[in-house]
């Protein structure tokens, strides 16, 4: 498959072929991710959560999947049929991956939990093939590709590589933080951001063995701590948040070489606040017209516009995730549904899933009533 049909079927689709479709359908259901053991000492959530998503866009929790600890990131299967966990232990323990068949919306194990291979898998990837799951190891800096069987089972690791690389920061980067997996829309390529050493790793990938082999590292700024990344519909421009640089950074990507260039910055921090910040997940609308990215610190969901061919971002709204005291939310994740109209933040201190109406004209926020309460939540995937 060539990297147009690789394109279309994870859901990436160009500007014209997005307004020639129609409406996407919005989302059914939501699974909630988070801590089962509070972190700042607060309550924890009894396992993975189960909602449904209503016609508003309001989501409604009906259930739990327990027996989990720490699941605080989730992602999908390509056929949407199987999502995968991290269990984040506590302690510098090394954590662990689960996978669950979806069934009517229940989630039943799937196989037997497999070692992450590091301490603190924060993040999950699945190769559009559905071969293999990839898994990056925050405290520990390790990536672990997993093989998959037809079913989806997790199967023994094929390969673990270390990053070893640190950065000026004197807390935040003493050693390597790799923060997420991020495959190419050819899938050739897996794309690393490191908030400990202040670069994206790119990989070069072996779909045929899942074997990871480094070919470049590109340095964002001196200090920026690169977190979660995502890619433009055309495949050659790339966004990173950077959670010590209080910024987004732009990057063109070079699908023959897999070379990064950053080319603009932009703050989260609108003008005349004080920057103590640090952004975390974000999102492109399906049309690239829209960023949407969360910023814990000023605890809010921002709104940026795509210009310039798709190299420039302007800040278009700061919405407080919740009405209480910034600082006391942090806002650890964000989900855009497919339709382009509703935002969700996971509020992780802020012990709440905040539900926003998104108008993608204008690209303004607008709160959907009161936030979901839920103990602990650090990541919501939507289906």
């Amino acid at each position: 498959m060539g990297a147009a049909g690789t394109l279309a079927a994870l859901g990436w689709t160009g500007a014209s072929a997005a307004a020639g479709d129609g409406p996407r359908p919005r989302a059914r259901r939501a699974y909630i991710g988070g801590f089962t053991i509070g972190e700042y000492g607060l309550p924890g959530l009894p396992g993975i959560g189960i909602a449904t998503v209503g016609a508003d866009g309001r989501l409604e929790l009906t259930g739990w999947r327990r027996g989990i600890e720490n699941p605080s990131f989730l992602t999908l299967s390509p056929d949407r049929r199987v999502l995968y966990a991290v269990s984040q232990l506590p302690g510098g323990a090394t954590g662990a991956v689960h996978a669950y068949r979806i069934d009517a919306g229940r989630l039943t194990p799937l196989g037997r939990p497999r070692s992450s291979h590091g301490a603190a898998p924060v993040h999950l990837a699945v190769h559009p093939a559905g071969r293999f799951l990839l898994t990056a190891n925050y405290d520990s800096g390790h990536l672990a590709v997993h093989a998959l069987d037809a079913s989806g089972e997790i199967g023994e690791a094929v390969q673990v590589v270390r990053h070893r690389g640190k950065g000026p920061h004197p807390v935040e980067q003493r050693g390597p933080h790799p923060h997420m997996i991020a495959f190419d829309p050819a899938g050739g390529r897996v794309l690393v951001p490191d908030k400990g050493d202040d670069h994206i790793h790119v990989y070069d990938f072996d779909a045929r063995t899942g074997r990871l082999t480094l070919a470049h590292r590109t340095p964002v700024g001196r200090r920026t701590g690169p977190r979660h990344l995502v890619f433009h519909p055309s495949g050659r421009l790339a966004y990173v948040t950077n959670e010590l640089g209080h910024s987004v950074t732009a990057l063109t990507y070079d699908q023959a070489t897999g070379r990064l260039r950053p080319v603009s910055h932009a703050s989260v921090a609108p003008l005349g606040l004080d920057p103590r910040n640090a952004p975390s997940a974000l999102h492109l609308t399906r049309d690239a017209g829209l960023l949407v990215t969360t910023d814990r610190g000023l605890d809010t969901v921002e709104t940026f516009r795509v210009g310039g061919a798709g190299r420039t971002l302007t800040l278009l709204e700061s919405q407080p995730v919740t009405a209480k005291a910034p600082g006391t939310r942090w806002p650890r994740d964000i989900a855009l549904d497919p339709s382009d109209r509703f935002v969700y933040a996971a509020n992780q201190a802020g012990q709440s899933v905040s539900q926003f109406r998104l108008d993608p004209s204008s690209g303004r926020l607008r709160p959907l009533g009161p936030p979901l309460e839920v103990a602990s939540p650090s990541c919501v995937l939507l289906l």
